[in-house]
C-alpha cells in the first residue's frame, strides 16, 4: 500500500461524524440490527458473564449492542475525543451506569495506556485498526488484550488489486478528500452517491429505496454517515483475509473461529479464539 508521507492530511474527524450519527440517525431498530451482527461475528447468542472491550468505539453502537446481549462489563476507548463524547452521549441516552460501561480516551498504539487495561473475554475492533497508520502494530497490541480462552473480533478493509478502482486508487481518493475544502468534500460525496445510484439502476434496483433501507451490510449503519466515513477514512490500510489470518495465527497462535470475506473494498471479518493458558 502507498507509504505514508509528511504531506499526508491529518486523520479524518471520525468523531464528528459519529456524533451526528448518534444525534440524527441511531434508533432502536439500528441497535437491534447491530446486536444481531455481533451475534453472527462472535458465534454467540448472548454475552452473559463476559467482559467486552471495544477498541475504537466510535459512536458506541457496538458497546451498546454488547450490553444488549448481556455483557457483564464493557470498557470502550477511542483516540478521538469526539468519538468518546458520542459514546458517552449514547450511554446517557440508554441509561447505562458508568461502572458497567466505561468510556476512555486513548490510542491502541499507546503501550502505556493499554498496560492499564485488564485482559478481556471479548476484544472487538471492527473497522478500526486500518485507520491507525500502523495497522500490524495495532493488531499486535489488540491481540495482547484478549484473555486466555477469550475471543478476538477483527474487521479490516480488503485489499483489492486493480489499477483503477483498487485499494491504492482509493487511498489516493481518500487523501484528496481530506486535503479538500468542505465544499469540495460535499461534491465528492455527491459524486459517490451518483455512482452508487447508477450502480443500483444498472442492476434493476431503486436507488432511493436502497438508500432508505441501507443498514451497512446488516450492522445498523446509516447511508450518509457511511459515505462520509468511507470517503474520509484516512489513514487507510488494507489486507486480504488470508493476510490477516496468517499474521494472527502464525504470530500470535490464535485459532480462527469465524471468517466472512469480502470481494470488494469492504471489511473482511475474522473472529479468533485465544487458547487457554
Amino acid at each position: 500500500m502507498p507509504a505514508a508521507h509528511v504531506s499526508d492530511p491529518p486523520p479524518f474527524a471520525f468523531g464528528t461524524n459519529w456524533q451526528s450519527f448518534v444525534r440524527t440517525a441511531l434508533d432502536d431498530t439500528r441497535i437491534a440490527t447491530a446486536a444481531e451482527a455481533l451475534q453472527r461475528l462472535l458465534r454467540l447468542d448472548q454475552l452473559h458473564g463476559r467482559s467486552f472491550l471495544d477498541v475504537g468505539c466510535g459512536s458506541g453502537l457496538s458497546s451498546l449492542a454488547a450490553l444488549t446481549l448481556g455483557a457483564q462489563r464493557v470498557v470502550a476507548f477511542d483516540s478521538d475525543p469526539n468519538s468518546v463524547a458520542a459514546s458517552a452521549a449514547l450511554r446517557s441516552r440508554a441509561g447505562i451506569p458508568e461502572d458497567r460501561w466505561r468510556i476512555l480516551q486513548g490510542s491502541v498504539l499507546d503501550g502505556n495506556f493499554l498496560a492499564a487495561l485488564e485482559r478481556t473475554d471479548v476484544v472487538y475492533a471492527w473497522g478500526v485498526l486500518h485507520h491507525t497508520g500502523a495497522m500490524w502494530q495495532a493488531v499486535d497490541h489488540t491481540v495482547r488484550l484478549v484473555k486466555p480462552g477469550g475471543l478476538l473480533a477483527l474487521a479490516i478493509y480488503n485489499n483489492v488489486e486493480r489499477r483503477i478502482g483498487g485499494s491504492a486508487h482509493w487511498w489516493r481518493i481518500k487523501r484528496r478528500y481530506n486535503r479538500s475544502s468542505q465544499p469540495l468534500q460535499r461534491l465528492m460525496e455527491y459524486a459517490y452517491v451518483l455512482r452508487f445510484g447508477i450502480g443500483q439502476l444498472v442492476t434493476g434496483r431503486n436507488p432511493v429505496a436502497a438508500i432508505r433501507r441501507y443498514d451497512g451490510a446488516g450492522r445498523g449503519m446509516d447511508f450518509w454517515h457511511d459515505v462520509r466515513d468511507w470517503l474520509g477514512g484516512f489513514p487507510y490500510e488494507y489486507a486480504t483475509a488470508g493476510d490477516v489470518f496468517n499474521y494472527v495465527h502464525a504470530t500470535h497462535g490464535l485459532d480462527l473461529v469465524y471468517l466472512n470475506t469480502h470481494d470488494g473494498h469492504g471489511c473482511n471479518e475474522c473472529t479468533f479464539g485465544c487458547p487457554g493458558r
